[in-house]
């Protein structure tokens, strides 16, 4: 653990809005503000903030889906889902070292500042303060939630000299409660120092909106843990706290009225589009300032994996979308396919929520100039871009012109999100790396809102953005806020009911005959005119025993006496 610490490393880079030439280190270097911008932009490098193969270790062994069930390789457990992953694995020791590199390069830059802060125009001072605070609570939020209990380095240990080593190594992990809230503080400090935005000529940093939607995002999630987790972390209290913190901060975020989803949910992940005002917290790729680092960019296998075979793509160790990421999108009517009559598992993108062929590649349509189709009985398709039948090698038909395709399609999906034709040729791609979004803003609020069981405009807003028509809204979002009412109705309704006595006996004493008797009056009427104390008795057991069952039915149903929190 240390040791990763005292790993990290400088990095040297390029100049304009990534990274600076210059090695941010020691000595002098911190003394105009130019200097400190340069230090800033350092802490965008792609490697602090991984989405993709390559970004955490420059390896194809550091994907964090790979360790996860939700990869495409479904015939075994993984080191994560199996309980084997340790410090070994490079997924974790490379999530580790660059994210304590990262905080060590924040700590640097706030005690640099602090010396020359007198110096400097407060306006300024305060952006670069907050720019650099905001990145370090992203990054100790991101320890939190993969390794629990973690390591607080001191602003003023510097762990690339000796003396800084020496204490680095005395350090102990901090319950994680107590960073958390530290965290969630330094989110509502940094907002006072960050612009509502910037213009278009500075680099896009850090906003008081992505420091509250960031807040949020950190409190969603260990409110989570707070409600549902049953090995010790459970805290009905805490989790309606943070529940209560992340809808407060999410709205807040709403109410800066910065944002705006993009008009085009299939567009925004284009490499084409820029500077959508639905992005909250974006990070840009770019070749042109990389200085040679594939890291700054997509390229190469980076780009092939995610293409399909025919458009000469390398899907055989691709990145695909997942089985359970297709049955994940809900079908039109907001039920899941193993519960929606719509649902037909011969066309399963039929009837189902558009974003999902917006976002894998629907069978038998055209593709990147190619029919996508996957059957192995399909030996050539239709090629839009050639106008003519081409040799299909996303099917595992076993020889295709002589030639093995024994791993095409394989797993018989293909990514549709984010990738065009720009995406072919010569391999090279940027789109913008989109860390926080507007969309993602106005979902944690719905789910906070609806854990606390409250709603207004703005979580009938959220739903609709998740594509809920009015009727779903109603289904799935205003009825299961009003459970709770309707269940304690219905058991006031039926024990009414079971207990009603004086209102029949005045008006009709259970006539005619016996048309509108029921067991009250029964009990009444035996014991009074037939002096039958046994049967009354009985009968009132049997009120007794139906008011129970009712009631117990109820309950369950509705969950009425279940704790939200």
């Amino acid at each position: 653990m240390i040791a990763a610490i005292c790993s990290a490393a400088l990095l040297a880079c390029s100049d304009l809005d990534l990274n600076p030439k210059d090695e941010a280190a020691t000595g002098n270097w911190f003394q105009t503000p130019e200097q400190f911008e340069m230090n800033l932009n350092v802490l965008l490098l792609h490697m602090f903030w991984p989405q993709e193969r390559l970004e955490w270790t420059g390896s194809n062994q550091c994907a964090l889906d790979a360790i996860t069930d939700d990869f495409t390789n479904r015939d075994k457990l993984l080191s994560f889902t199996n309980g084997s992953l340790n410090s070994t694995n490079p997924v974790a020791t490379a999530m580790w070292d660059n994210t304590y590199t990262a905080i060590n390069r924040c700590n640097k830059i706030i005690t640099e500042l602090h010396k020359v802060e007198a110096q400097m125009d407060p306006e300024l001072r305060n952006r670069i303060l907050g720019n650099a605070r905001f990145y370090r609570a992203c990054f100790y939020a991101r320890l939190l939630m993969h390794f629990g209990d973690v390591v607080v380095v001191d602003e003023n240990i510097d762990i690339e000299s000796e003396e800084g080593r020496n204490a680095a190594y005395l350090l102990e992990r901090t319950d994680r409660w107590s960073v958390l809230e530290d965290v969630l503080e330094e989110f509502d400090d940094v907002v006072e120092m960050l612009p509502r935005e910037y213009s278009a000529s500075e680099v896009q940093r850090a906003t008081k909106g992505a420091a509250y939607g960031m807040k949020a995002r950190t409190a969603l999630h260990f409110a989570s843990i707070r409600k549902w987790d049953t090995y010790g972390l459970g805290n009905p209290s805490e989790a309606e706290r943070l529940f209560g913190i992340a809808a407060e901060a999410a709205k807040n975020c709403m109410d800066l009225n910065v944002y705006k989803l993009h008009d085009s949910f299939p567009e925004l992940f284009l490499q084409s589009t820029k500077n959508s005002p639905e992005g909250i917290f974006v990070i840009p790729r770019s070749k042109a300032y990389s200085n040679g680092s594939l890291r700054q960019y997509l390229s190469g296998q980076s780009v092939t994996v995610k293409l399909t075979r025919t458009p000469v793509g390398t899907n055989a160790l691709g990145e695909l979308p997942s089985w359970d990421l297709l049955c994940s999108f809900l079908c039109t009517d907001g039920l899941p396919i193993d519960e929606s009559p719509l649902y037909d598992p011969s066309e399963p993108f039929k009837n189902r929520d558009p974003r999902c062929s917006y976002t894998i590649v629907e069978f038998g349509t055209q593709h990147l100039g190619y029919e996508f189709n996957p059957r192995l009985d399909v030996a050539e398709i239709y090629s839009s871009k050639e106008g003519k039948m081409v040799t299909n090698n996303d099917s595992r038909t076993y020889l295709i012109s002589g030639n093995s395709n024994q791993y095409a399609s394989y797993n018989g999906l293909a990514l549709k999100k984010g990738i065009d034709e720009s995406w072919l040729s010569p391999y090279e791609t940027e789109p913008d790396k989109r860390i926080l979004r507007y969309a993602d803003v106005l979902l944690m609020y719905a789910e906070a809102k609806m854990e606390l069981n409250e709603i207004d405009d703005s979580v009938l807003e959220a739903a609709r953005v998740d594509g809920a028509t009015s009727f779903q809204t109603d289904m799935f979002v205003v009825l299961p806020l009003l459970r709770k009412i309707i269940g304690t109705t219905m058991v006031m309704a039926a024990t009414y009911m079971l207990q009603m006595f004086d209102l029949i006996y005045i008006t009709t004493k259970g006539g005619p005959g016996s048309a509108t008797m029921n067991l009250p009056l029964m009990l009444y009427s035996v014991y009074k005119n037939e002096n039958n104390y046994g049967y009354s008795n009985a009968i009132g057991v049997c009120i007794v025993i139906a008011g129970v069952v009712c009631m117990t039915l109820i309950n369950k149903a509705m969950r009425v006496n279940e704790e939200d929190y």
